[in-house]
């Protein structure tokens, strides 16, 4: 099976071709993934193959960066006939930190709250959920590792999602049932005043 891999939801957004888990190419973006896929593409490999798949980096992370993704592997995949599929991009950061065993991955959901997710040896263990930022503490103390892809105050380590390790972390666990090709946002949005 072939696929291409969209991790959007941190910069630089990066892009994976694998086969059978093997990374036949892979690139960075620069500017929106719209105008930079196409010729980052052709620039690693002039002749593409066509993709079975288009798996898309769905975060949590950058709103604007995941939603481009989707669009673009969406347009993609009327041309070529694949579907577009979710993928959870905090799975490309428990691959590379597989070694502990309770990893913590926090990200800040703004508005005095974070994002926390869960992997145990480098699988899901819980997934993402909204906590208030004063909980912190409490939810490192239960990690044996925490880390973040935004710098977020209080998290020893930082560490960003990239197309490749999520490639790898696909090929050893697989797609996540139920999840939507969506933005990961766990709350409604405000209403303007």
């Amino acid at each position: 099976m072939t696929r291409l891999i969209l991790e959007a939801s941190s910069t630089p957004a990066t892009w994976v071709i694998s086969r059978q888990g093997e990374i036949l190419a892979s690139g960075k973006l620069s500017g929106t993934v719209a105008a930079s896929l196409v010729p980052s593409l052709r620039q690693e490999l002039p002749d593409p193959p066509r993709p079975d798949q288009i798996l898309v980096g769905v975060g949590p992370g950058s709103f604007s960066g995941i939603r481009s993704a989707i669009a673009s592997a969406e347009g993609m995949a009327a041309i070529w006939h694949c579907p577009v599929l979710p993928v959870r991009s905090t799975g490309s950061i428990a691959c590379q930190f597989f070694q502990a065993t309770l990893l913590g991955i926090f990200s800040d959901a703004r508005r005095g709250d974070i994002f926390a997710t869960f992997y145990t040896s480098g699988k899901l263990e819980r997934p993402t959920a909204v906590h208030p930022a004063s909980e912190l503490p409490r939810l490192l103390s239960r990690c044996t590792q925490a880390v973040t892809p935004d710098g977020l105050s209080g998290v020893p380590q930082t560490a960003l999602p990239d197309a490749t390790t999520l490639a790898a972390y696909l090929h050893a666990h697989g797609l996540e049932p139920g999840l939507p090709l969506e933005p990961i946002h766990l709350r409604p949005a405000l209403k303007p005043t």
